[in-house]
Protein backbone atom coordinates (compact mmCIF):
# COMPACT_ATOMS: atom_id res chain seq x y z
CA UNK A 1 0.00 0.00 0.00
CA UNK A 2 1.40 3.37 -0.76
CA UNK A 3 2.12 6.21 1.96
CA UNK A 4 -0.38 8.11 2.61
CA UNK A 5 0.23 12.00 1.73
CA UNK A 6 -1.37 13.85 4.55
CA UNK A 7 -1.42 12.60 8.36
CA UNK A 8 -3.11 14.58 10.65
CA UNK A 9 -2.98 13.34 14.58
CA UNK A 10 -5.59 14.82 16.90
CA UNK A 11 -4.66 18.20 15.17
CA UNK A 12 -7.18 20.89 16.89
CA UNK A 13 -7.91 24.80 17.00
CA UNK A 14 -9.09 27.00 19.25
CA UNK A 15 -10.47 30.69 18.86
CA UNK A 16 -10.98 33.33 20.89
CA UNK A 17 -9.72 33.70 24.72
CA UNK A 18 -11.22 33.45 27.90
CA UNK A 19 -14.92 32.94 28.41
CA UNK A 20 -14.93 33.53 24.81
CA UNK A 21 -13.06 30.62 24.17
CA UNK A 22 -14.05 27.67 22.19
CA UNK A 23 -12.90 24.94 19.89
CA UNK A 24 -13.31 24.69 15.95
CA UNK A 25 -11.54 21.54 15.81
CA UNK A 26 -11.01 19.18 18.33
CA UNK A 27 -8.38 16.40 18.21
CA UNK A 28 -8.92 15.65 14.59
CA UNK A 29 -6.84 12.37 13.20
CA UNK A 30 -7.31 11.23 9.29
CA UNK A 31 -5.28 9.88 6.67
CA UNK A 32 -5.06 10.93 3.08
CA UNK A 33 -4.67 8.23 0.66
CA UNK A 34 -2.99 8.48 -3.01
CA UNK A 35 -6.34 8.15 -5.18
CA UNK A 36 -9.18 8.68 -2.58
CA UNK A 37 -11.65 11.23 -2.57
CA UNK A 38 -12.79 12.09 0.88
CA UNK A 39 -15.98 14.38 1.40
CA UNK A 40 -15.94 15.78 4.96
CA UNK A 41 -19.82 16.41 5.63
CA UNK A 42 -21.32 18.73 8.61
CA UNK A 43 -23.43 21.41 8.52
CA UNK A 44 -22.31 25.49 8.60
CA UNK A 45 -20.38 26.35 11.56
CA UNK A 46 -19.24 22.18 12.02
CA UNK A 47 -15.59 22.96 11.52
CA UNK A 48 -15.73 21.87 7.99
CA UNK A 49 -13.36 25.32 6.66
CA UNK A 50 -11.02 25.50 9.79
CA UNK A 51 -10.25 21.95 9.47
CA UNK A 52 -9.48 22.15 5.65
CA UNK A 53 -7.38 25.21 6.34
CA UNK A 54 -5.41 23.31 8.45
CA UNK A 55 -4.75 20.53 6.19
CA UNK A 56 -3.99 23.01 3.52
CA UNK A 57 -1.37 24.61 5.58
CA UNK A 58 -3.32 27.99 5.93
CA UNK A 59 -2.54 27.78 9.26
CA UNK A 60 -1.41 25.69 12.32
CA UNK A 61 -3.17 24.20 14.16
CA UNK A 62 -2.88 24.72 18.23
CA UNK A 63 -2.11 21.35 18.70
CA UNK A 64 -1.42 17.90 17.63
CA UNK A 65 0.47 17.24 14.16
CA UNK A 66 0.51 17.62 10.70
CA UNK A 67 3.00 15.75 8.29
CA UNK A 68 2.71 16.38 4.53
CA UNK A 69 4.42 14.12 1.67
CA UNK A 70 6.27 12.83 4.85
CA UNK A 71 7.48 15.24 6.19
CA UNK A 72 6.56 16.91 10.20
CA UNK A 73 5.02 20.46 9.75
CA UNK A 74 4.94 21.09 13.27
CA UNK A 75 7.98 23.20 13.66
CA UNK A 76 7.47 24.83 9.85
CA UNK A 77 8.49 28.05 9.55
CA UNK A 78 5.53 30.33 7.59
CA UNK A 79 7.71 30.91 4.13
CA UNK A 80 8.02 26.90 4.31
CA UNK A 81 4.20 26.44 4.72
CA UNK A 82 3.62 28.90 1.99
CA UNK A 83 6.02 26.67 -0.58
CA UNK A 84 4.49 23.51 0.58
CA UNK A 85 0.84 25.33 -0.62
CA UNK A 86 2.11 26.57 -3.75
CA UNK A 87 3.87 23.64 -5.09
CA UNK A 88 1.99 20.31 -3.28
CA UNK A 89 -1.54 21.66 -2.55
CA UNK A 90 -4.64 22.97 -4.76
CA UNK A 91 -7.48 24.57 -3.98
CA UNK A 92 -11.20 25.25 -4.57
CA UNK A 93 -13.56 27.52 -3.24
CA UNK A 94 -17.40 27.65 -3.27
CA UNK A 95 -17.45 30.92 -4.88
CA UNK A 96 -15.04 30.70 -7.76
CA UNK A 97 -12.55 33.51 -6.76
CA UNK A 98 -11.49 34.64 -10.08
CA UNK A 99 -10.13 37.85 -10.87
CA UNK A 100 -13.10 39.86 -13.17
CA UNK A 101 -10.86 41.31 -15.08
CA UNK A 102 -8.87 38.34 -16.13
CA UNK A 103 -9.95 35.52 -18.97
CA UNK A 104 -10.19 31.99 -18.15
CA UNK A 105 -6.97 31.78 -19.72
CA UNK A 106 -5.40 34.48 -17.38
CA UNK A 107 -7.00 33.09 -14.37
CA UNK A 108 -5.83 29.66 -14.64
CA UNK A 109 -1.96 30.53 -15.61
CA UNK A 110 -1.96 32.54 -12.21
CA UNK A 111 -1.56 29.31 -10.81
CA UNK A 112 0.54 28.09 -12.97
CA UNK A 113 3.23 30.44 -12.45
CA UNK A 114 4.15 28.97 -8.86
CA UNK A 115 4.44 25.19 -10.10
CA UNK A 116 7.41 23.62 -10.76
CA UNK A 117 6.04 22.52 -14.50
CA UNK A 118 8.82 22.35 -17.10
CA UNK A 119 6.09 24.20 -19.98
CA UNK A 120 5.34 28.02 -20.38
CA UNK A 121 2.13 29.19 -18.46
CA UNK A 122 0.19 29.45 -21.13
CA UNK A 123 0.78 26.47 -22.68
CA UNK A 124 0.15 24.43 -19.37
CA UNK A 125 -2.87 27.00 -18.85
CA UNK A 126 -4.55 25.99 -21.83
CA UNK A 127 -4.38 22.60 -21.55
CA UNK A 128 -5.49 22.46 -18.16
CA UNK A 129 -8.43 24.36 -19.52
CA UNK A 130 -8.66 21.61 -22.47
CA UNK A 131 -8.97 19.33 -19.67
CA UNK A 132 -11.98 20.49 -18.15
CA UNK A 133 -13.82 21.42 -21.70
CA UNK A 134 -13.24 25.08 -22.07
CA UNK A 135 -10.22 25.37 -24.12
CA UNK A 136 -13.02 27.46 -26.53
CA UNK A 137 -13.49 29.76 -24.21
CA UNK A 138 -10.06 30.30 -23.14
CA UNK A 139 -10.45 34.08 -23.75
CA UNK A 140 -13.69 34.75 -22.11
CA UNK A 141 -13.88 36.46 -18.96
CA UNK A 142 -15.58 35.27 -15.35
CA UNK A 143 -18.72 37.32 -16.17
CA UNK A 144 -19.72 36.10 -19.82
CA UNK A 145 -19.62 32.43 -18.43
CA UNK A 146 -22.13 30.01 -16.73
CA UNK A 147 -21.78 29.03 -12.77
CA UNK A 148 -20.62 25.90 -13.96
CA UNK A 149 -18.16 27.05 -16.11
CA UNK A 150 -16.65 29.48 -13.90
CA UNK A 151 -16.19 26.68 -11.56
CA UNK A 152 -14.81 24.51 -13.57
CA UNK A 153 -12.05 27.10 -14.65
CA UNK A 154 -11.28 27.15 -10.75
CA UNK A 155 -10.88 23.36 -10.90
CA UNK A 156 -8.18 24.34 -13.97
CA UNK A 157 -6.14 26.82 -11.84
CA UNK A 158 -5.66 24.23 -9.09
CA UNK A 159 -4.73 21.09 -11.06
CA UNK A 160 -2.64 23.39 -13.50
CA UNK A 161 0.33 23.33 -11.04
CA UNK A 162 -0.21 19.42 -10.67
CA UNK A 163 -1.33 18.84 -7.23
CA UNK A 164 -0.66 15.69 -4.64
CA UNK A 165 -3.79 17.27 -2.56
CA UNK A 166 -6.60 19.17 -4.13
CA UNK A 167 -8.46 20.56 -0.83
CA UNK A 168 -11.84 21.88 -2.39
CA UNK A 169 -14.59 24.09 0.16
CA UNK A 170 -18.35 23.41 -0.94
CA UNK A 171 -17.29 23.40 -4.82
CA UNK A 172 -20.75 22.96 -5.47
CA UNK A 173 -22.98 25.03 -3.48
CA UNK A 174 -23.11 27.88 -5.97
CA UNK A 175 -23.97 25.70 -8.78
CA UNK A 176 -27.62 24.33 -10.18
CA UNK A 177 -28.31 20.51 -9.82
CA UNK A 178 -26.61 19.60 -13.57
CA UNK A 179 -23.42 22.33 -13.39
CA UNK A 180 -22.96 20.52 -9.75
CA UNK A 181 -23.26 17.15 -11.30
CA UNK A 182 -20.73 18.25 -13.78
CA UNK A 183 -18.26 19.39 -11.55
CA UNK A 184 -18.17 16.47 -9.39
CA UNK A 185 -17.61 14.31 -12.08
CA UNK A 186 -14.86 16.36 -13.09
CA UNK A 187 -12.98 16.04 -9.68
CA UNK A 188 -14.02 12.45 -9.59
CA UNK A 189 -12.35 12.02 -12.81
CA UNK A 190 -9.24 14.51 -11.90
CA UNK A 191 -8.26 12.25 -9.25
CA UNK A 192 -8.56 9.21 -10.33
CA UNK A 193 -6.83 10.03 -13.16
CA UNK A 194 -3.56 12.18 -11.39
CA UNK A 195 -3.58 10.01 -8.14
CA UNK A 196 -4.01 12.94 -5.92
CA UNK A 197 -5.92 12.92 -2.79
CA UNK A 198 -9.07 15.09 -2.32
CA UNK A 199 -10.91 16.50 0.56
CA UNK A 200 -14.17 17.91 -0.43
CA UNK A 201 -16.03 19.76 2.51
CA UNK A 202 -19.61 19.86 1.84
CA UNK A 203 -23.00 19.55 2.76
CA UNK A 204 -24.27 18.79 -0.74
CA UNK A 205 -25.65 14.81 -0.71
CA UNK A 206 -25.24 14.83 -4.39
CA UNK A 207 -21.74 14.57 -3.69
CA UNK A 208 -21.63 11.52 -2.04
CA UNK A 209 -21.53 9.08 -5.23
CA UNK A 210 -18.13 10.40 -5.96
CA UNK A 211 -16.71 9.64 -2.58
CA UNK A 212 -14.42 6.50 -1.64
CA UNK A 213 -15.59 7.79 2.17
CA UNK A 214 -17.26 9.97 3.77
CA UNK A 215 -16.24 11.70 7.22
CA UNK A 216 -19.07 13.84 9.56
CA UNK A 217 -17.81 16.05 11.41
CA UNK A 218 -19.98 18.10 14.20
CA UNK A 219 -18.85 20.81 16.46
CA UNK A 220 -15.27 20.28 15.36
CA UNK A 221 -15.12 16.18 15.92
CA UNK A 222 -15.11 13.67 13.66
CA UNK A 223 -17.87 11.39 14.34
CA UNK A 224 -17.48 8.57 11.66
CA UNK A 225 -16.54 6.77 8.80
CA UNK A 226 -18.86 5.71 6.16
CA UNK A 227 -18.80 4.77 2.24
Amino acid sequence: MPNPLLIADRVSVTFGHGRARSAAVREVSVRLEPGQITLLMGASGSGKTTLLSVLGCLRKPDSGHLTILGRNLEHARDRELVAMRRSHIGFVFQFFRLFRSLTALENVVIGKEISADPRTPREAGENALAAVGLHAKRFLLPEEMSGGERQRVAIARAMVKKPEILLADEPTAALDSASGAEVADLIRRSVKSSGMAAVLATHDPRLAGIADRILEIRDGRLLEERK
